[in-house]
């Protein structure tokens, strides 16, 4: 299994301001350039082959300046596919795009992408509303086509991803354990505002659980762990923390990388 090298990038809502769809994509394109080179600066001096990962969280492209429109949505793909294609081999668990549908009576739904190599490999949309739609129309959610399964395998590592309040109600624990599958490499969380939880980390044995946050939880927004022992419930895994290896300032949040070979 090749190594995997991590950024996480964090931000606040209040950095990104009301910064439209035009800014976020932009920003977004600057900051993949970044953690593609630094993480294969890390990956060639250890050595090996190795699969290198951004990590944006939940809401990046609605914090501060509200939902987007199921065209807007549309248009971000479009450019997410755009970077992708400039950083081909860097695996994009691009945030979520919060978005309304409907023309009198709007639904709203909550989507995280995930690219690789220019192309959309995997979307998941949110199945719990957390509160954050209330004034927005009805909460929806969609399971088809894979769209409700919170795992996938790309480039030989199995990633399991959460998004916000998925975590906190065991979606990804109730689903490899509904389905007998086996717990994936990695653990994703991803957050607008949510703690970390490293005994809920559904990572296996020597897998990686990692949390990047919008509001600020966590350390600075972001942390990654080693799962030690995975006991499953009640216990939970046993973890160790892992530093950074190095935290920049690409203008907006910060961009923090991790170790997080498998």
């Amino acid at each position: 299994m090749p190594n995997l090298y991590t950024a996480c990038w964090t931000m606040s809502d209040t950095s990104l301001g009301a910064s439209g769809i035009t800014a976020r994509g932009d920003n977004f394109e600057s900051v993949a350039l970044i953690a593609d080179t630094q993480l294969k600066i890390m990956g060639r001096t250890a050595g090996g082959n190795f699969t290198r990962m951004l990590v944006v969280p939940e809401y990046f492209f609605n914090a501060g300046a509200g939902l987007v429109s199921r065209d807007n949505k549309h248009g971000i793909y479009r450019r997410l596919q755009a970077v992708s294609a400039l950083v081909p081999e860097l695996l994009l668990i691009a945030g979520t795009i919060a978005y309304k549908k409907g023309t009198i009576f709007k639904d709203t739904y909550n989507v995280c992408p995930i690219l690789l190599n220019g192309q959309i490999v995997k979307k998941l949309y949110k199945s719990d509303d957390d509160g954050v739609y209330a004034l927005n129309g009805s909460f929806r959610s969609k399971d088809d086509n894979g769209k409700g399964v919170p795992v996938v395998t790309i480039a030989g590592i199995t990633i399991g991803l959460d998004v916000c309040m998925d975590f906190n109600n065991n979606r990804l624990g109730s689903y490899l354990a509904t389905n007998h599958l086996a717990n994936p490499d990695i653990h994703v969380q991803i957050s607008g505002s949510n703690a970390m939880g490293t005994p809920s980390a559904q990572a296996r044995t020597g897998g990686v659980y990692i949390h990047c946050d919008l509001g600020g939880k966590g350390v600075n927004g972001a942390t990654a762990w080693r799962v030690t022992t995975q006991n499953g419930p009640p216990l939970g895994a046993a973890t160790t923390r892992i530093l950074p290896s190095n935290t920049l300032t690409p203008g907006i949040g910060r961009l923090m990388v991790f170790n997080t070979s498998v």
